[in-house]
């Protein structure tokens, strides 16, 4: 078991582009740099002293189900073998299932669907971010639901088989919808969890639109095509630069204020048009 004292000083908070599946096989120039830069953020949280209890994780792809209603989150954690934990009182239940990630993608090469990533659980410390949790007056609805392609495709690069990770995973969802508000309050409410040994990850895009991509696949000639590449790397810059400035603000209150005002800017919804705007969610 880890050790229960709080480290005198909280771990750092990640932030990773997860990718798609892909990132695990194309050896293109543009995905070696993303994989370098996983693997190093890898070794870096390998060697975190003292070591964390468990990892918490979000994911892009992964919010509550809108059946839950508003302010409700889901929380899963993936074991290997299949059995069933109660707790409180049966209010909680950890379901634990025998497949432990998601094949949550379309891609047309079969062995990406033979892709293994073995990992830790810790139903106990579950039930402990559960408690946290309601007692900061969050619901939350323990799901059977392996870890998804934003979590297990990083961190298969970032934990390789000769330096696995040796801590357990829990996932959590974001909120249903898009409500940036709801959503900071959700990660304020993790924060003090840090000073208790628990290392936070998330996983998104900070731009992720396939419409921009299909109007540049779309113009219909090669300099409109040039054109629509550099308008969207223009927006995609600009947001880039904002949300940059808004999460590094030292203050929690003006961090806040300007993660809100991001809501405001035109190229907030064309990095992130309609429902893809998740991806900028964790």
């Amino acid at each position: 078991m880890p050790s229960a004292v709080a480290p005198s000083r909280p771990p750092p908070i990640y932030f990773i582009g997860h990718a798609g599946v892909s990132l695990l096989f194309d050896e293109s120039p543009k995905n070696h740099i993303v994989q370098d830069n996983l693997r190093a953020v890898g070794k870096e949280i390998r060697e975190l002293s003292p070591r964390p209890k468990a990892i918490i994780t979000f994911s892009g792809h992964f919010e509550a189900g809108e059946i839950h209603g508003p302010g409700v989150i889901e929380g899963e954690i993936c074991l290997v073998l299949f059995r069933k934990v109660q707790a409180i009182a049966d209010t909680f239940t950890l379901a634990v299932v025998n497949h432990d990630f998601v094949n949550d993608f379309h891609d047309t090469h079969p062995f990406v669907y033979e892709y293994e990533w073995p990992h830790e659980d810790a139903p106990e410390l579950a039930v402990d971010v559960w408690r946290h949790l309601t007692k900061s007056g969050i619901r939350a609805k323990r799901v059977e639901r392996g870890v998804d392609h934003g979590v297990w495709v990083p961190f298969k690069l970032m934990f390789p088989p000769e330096a696995p990770l040796d801590v357990p995973i829990i996932q959590v969802s974001t909120f249903h919808g898009y409500d940036l508000g709801s959503q900071i309050r959700l990660g304020e409410a993790f924060q003090p969890l840090r000073n208790e040994g628990y290392l936070i990850v998330a996983s998104g895009m900070a731009v992720h639109s396939f419409p921009s991509i299909a109007e540049i696949r779309a113009a219909p000639s090669e300099d409109a095509k040039n054109a629509a590449r550099a308008q969207v790397l223009e927006e995609s810059r600009t947001f880039d630069t904002r949300l940059r400035a808004a999460v590094t603000k030292r203050g929690a209150v003006e961090r806040r204020k300007a993660l809100l005002e991001l809501e405001s800017l035109p190229e907030y919804r064309r990095s992130h048009p309609t429902v893809e705007v998740g991806q900028v969610v964790p």
